[in-house]
């Protein structure tokens, strides 16, 4: 008799697990994550600066980028990005209060810290791995590692 129980009850609950819980993916691949900006380089000068101490960090998930400053000097921004082939588009910028309500972003200045220039920036992504991306916006090439 246990036996039988056992044949009907097993299977039962394995399926209940199935059916019960979905698995969700960005689609995103390697760029999903936490980065840390590196090192910038101007296309047009050729100069590069470390910007390792500055403690740039992009973080994406789904279809948000949060960027943050973890020394605190910069505030945080949340935008929308759309990752397709090689081109990530950054748009939408709002400022990330959680407590006060995020509001859009007025002043683009807010953003050069982050590397972006204006509201709303295309990069071509000239590499991408599980620990290293190399983007650029025609003006600046960025340099990240994965966290």
């Amino acid at each position: 008799m246990k036996l039988f129980k056992h044949i009907f009850i097993i299977p039962m609950v394995v399926s209940a697990l199935c059916c019960s819980c979905t698995i969700e993916t960005s689609g995103n691949g390697d760029l999903d994550g936490m980065w840390h900006l590196v090192s910038v380089d101007t296309l047009s000068g050729g100069h590069t600066a470390n910007v390792i101490e500055k403690r740039i960090y992009w973080s994406f998930e789904n279809n948000l980028l949060l960027f943050e400053d973890k020394t605190g000097t910069n505030g945080s921004v949340l935008l929308r990005f759309e990752h397709k082939n090689d081109t990530l588009r950054l748009f939408n910028p709002y400022i990330y209060d959680r407590e006060g309500g995020d509001k859009p972003v007025e002043d683009p200045s807010l953003l050069l810290p982050f590397g972006m220039t204006g509201f709303e920036q295309a990069f071509k992504v000239e590499s991408l791995s599980g620990s290293k991306m190399i983007i650029n916006n025609n003006v600046l090439r960025l340099k990240f590692k994965k966290m």
